[in-house]
């Protein structure tokens, strides 16, 4: 007697798939790349990106979550990392949707949304508070939202609030504007395919509502969102590499291995690979959504090549159109089954493999990075607040220090980024746009002094910095009689101003 499969419903796979990214995120270690955009968040109290302190990107996320920074306070690292956890499994969720809506199979449409999941570029984007998951769920929506419009009565509404969608994921993080622009050439070169101008202005027409929290920030204060938009990612990493002594770090030859080995930690070099193959043999059928998405795929590698170097997060905004074509393509390949479901479970594995390896040792020690870095906030907070002393917070550890409910000094704001440079910014420029590098601190916290530093969290040796970027910070409280003390973690120092 046959038995009937059971069926899980896709409410109960969406919760479990969130429960996972949530316990990841709770696991996976800090990284020095989520202070700006959790400070940020905090910063929001005070002012605006740009006008009131540094923010190295596009400016949505910290606008679309500033409430969090009065709801949350106190957790709102944990909170972001959180939020970041619901967005990507609610991409992975609309992903599936999108494959179902353009012709796809349940279970094309199934793996096509494990292959996003289980890529190295998504499970971190997933399972940090930095900037990459917001934007990959508004691309995804925006395109899902498209691709049906293209298959059905066509109506402009739906076309503006597609382009509304993708216009804000580029304002919450600059590398989704060239897919953005890639949409909106395809919809030019075909516009007689598409339908009447009305549906093509439309599209156009949310594209640039999506881009207006960046135009505003731009014209209220437009040097420093040009710094932190575009001259910051053009020249900073660039110099950071030369004075250490890496310059190879931004060469093509490594630039490509790394490219590829960031393709590899999961499902995206086999579904490019799938993808070219079935280009080259015209096998797989061919239509104005593949077509819209080929030009997607296209405008996502050069997305992830330009800036250098080269990490893993470049990758996400690739992954969307790349896995939503993948599931098309899938009922249509004639492999055989089981060496289809081995290559899918290889790749899979490999993406999933550096998580598993970060994550471990705090599996075996039964810790939580981020709860740990809370408690120390907490531990910080409590410590001003017994010493009766006012001033804002110091650390190029913003993320850390956030959720002491003492305001973070917005000098600090992108973290050891800024204040690693050397000669990227003129003095008056470092002023202007509310920012200490290692040359400026010391008489930067003369003039405003600082209740507490915090450090240890950037004392790693490096050729452009001997002794560490927390170095100069640890002198000049030494030198002005900051009282140490330890935090309840016991990774880094306390440094308590004295009355």
């Amino acid at each position: 007697m046959m038995t009937k499969a059971v069926r899980i419903p896709p409410l109960y796979i969406f919760l479990l798939l969130l429960a996972v990214l949530l316990g990841i995120a709770a696991l996976r270690p800090i990284d020095h790349d989520e202070g700006q955009y959790v400070a940020a968040v905090a910063l929001m109290r005070l002012g605006l990106p740009y006008r009131d302190f540094a923010y190295l990107q596009t400016p949505l996320q910290p606008l679309l979550f500033a409430p969090l920074a009065w709801l949350c306070e106190g957790w709102l690292f944990l909170t972001l990392r959180a939020v970041n956890a619901l967005c990507a499994a609610g991409a992975a969720a609309l992903l599936y949707r999108a494959v179902c809506s353009a012709g796809g199979s349940a279970r094309s449409a199934g793996i096509a949304a494990m292959a996003l999941v289980t890529s190295h570029a998504c499970l971190f984007a997933a399972t940090v508070a930095r900037n990459d998951a917001l934007p990959l769920l508004l691309h995804m929506a925006g395109l899902a939202l498209l691709i049906d419009a293209l298959g059905t009565a066509r109506r402009p509404q739906f076309f503006m609030l597609a382009g509304l969608l993708l216009g804000a994921a580029a304002s919450a993080k600059i590398s989704y504007g060239l897919p953005a622009a890639a949409i909106g050439l395809f919809a030019l070169l075909n516009m007689r395919r598409i339908g009447p101008m009305g549906v093509l202005l439309a599209l156009a027409v949310g594209g640039v509502a999506g881009g207006l929290p960046t135009l505003i920030l731009w014209a209220i204060a437009p040097d420093a969102a040009w710094f932190g938009i575009i001259d910051y990612s053009l020249k900073a990493p660039l110099e950071w590499q030369m004075l250490n002594e890496r310059a190879y770090m931004v060469e093509t030859p490594l630039s490509a291995l790394r490219l590829l080995r960031f393709l590899g930690q999961g499902s995206a070099l086999l579904a490019l690979v799938v993808i070219g193959v079935s280009l080259l043999r015209r096998s797989g059928k061919s239509s104005m959504t593949t077509g819209l998405l080929d030009y997607v795929i296209l405008a996502g590698l050069i997305a992830a090549w330009l800036p250098r170097p080269i990490y893993v997060q470049y990758l996400v905004p690739l992954l969307p159109a790349l896995f939503l074509r993948f599931g098309l393509l899938l009922d249509d390949l004639r492999w055989s089954r089981a060496a289809a479901i081995a290559a899918l479970m290889l790749c899979m594995a490999a993406g999933m493999a550096e998580t598993a390896i970060r994550i471990a040792p705090n599996i075996a020690r039964v810790h939580s990075p981020i709860l740990s870095a809370t408690y120390d906030a907490h531990a910080i907070g409590r410590s001003v607040r017994a010493a009766g002393i006012k001033g804002p917070i110091v650390s190029l550890a913003p993320e850390r220090v956030v959720d002491s409910g003492i305001s973070l000094d917005p000098r600090f704001a992108a973290g050891p980024f800024l204040y690693r440079t050397h000669d990227l910014l003129t003095p008056a420029q470092q002023a202007a746009f509310h920012v200490l590098n290692g040359a400026s601190v010391a008489d930067g916290l003369t003039r405003h002094l600082p209740a507490v530093i915090v450090t240890g969290q950037e004392s790693a040796p490096a050729p452009a910095n001997p002794h560490g970027l927390d170095s100069l910070l640890v002198a000049w409280a030494v030198a002005h009689d900051y009282r140490i003390l330890s935090l309840p973690s016991g990774e880094g120092a306390l440094y308590l101003r004295q009355e």
